[in-house]
């Protein structure tokens, strides 16, 4: 490997990234050479106007791979402060896949479990919407809602309206919701 690869990693170290979360090393097949560039949430990039040279073409495009593979994995080993704050690191030819050092976790999401208060503010309407939606099959059949009855009641009273918001708070179909807000 060419030594041009610690110019690319000096650079890095010296320059501004503490506002990105994750780098990406792209490797390209250009036509003598292999080149590389250094690529920051897909918006700051070393090296695209001016590519760093790995090495020539006589050597395979996997052999490459796996050395800048190793090269990039010493690396962050070697300099942790410098590359600490990436969530996610990767390598890899730019028509290929990725091959990942760190790569980052997708938190999920976490799953809001409702009270009778939270509905509080819904007006009938609302309130039957939701009901229709999130009760679940069984509480629906248990408590044998009905969204035509509540409408033409217009307006629930205030202990039909905290009623089903207790029903709905207490039977609420969160597989559905998810789903749905996905």
């Amino acid at each position: 490997m060419d030594n041009k690869l610690e110019s690319l990693f000096e650079l890095i170290e010296t320059s501004d990234t503490k506002a990105y979360s994750s780098i990406l090393f792209n490797i390209y097949e250009d036509r003598d050479y292999y080149t590389i560039e250094a690529c920051f949430d897909d918006d700051f990039v070393i090296g695209r106007d001016n590519p760093f040279v790995i090495c020539d073409k006589t050597h395979s495009w996997e052999k490459v791979e796996q050395d800048i593979g190793l090269a990039i994995k010493n690396q962050v080993e070697e300099k942790k402060d410098t590359y600490k704050q990436f969530t996610s690191i990767a390598y890899g030819f730019v028509d290929g896949d990725l091959q990942y050092i760190r790569k980052s976790q997708e938190k999920k999401k976490e799953i809001v479990h409702y009270t009778a208060d939270d509905f509080k503010d819904f007006d009938s309407h609302k309130l039957g919407a939701w009901i229709m939606v999130y009760l679940t099959t069984e509480a629906a059949a248990k408590y044998r809602f009905n969204m035509i009855d509540m409408l033409r009641n217009k307006e629930l009273s205030e202990d039909e309206h905290k009623f089903w918001r207790e029903i709905l708070a207490e039977n609420f179909d969160y597989e559905k919701y998810k789903r749905m807000s996905e």
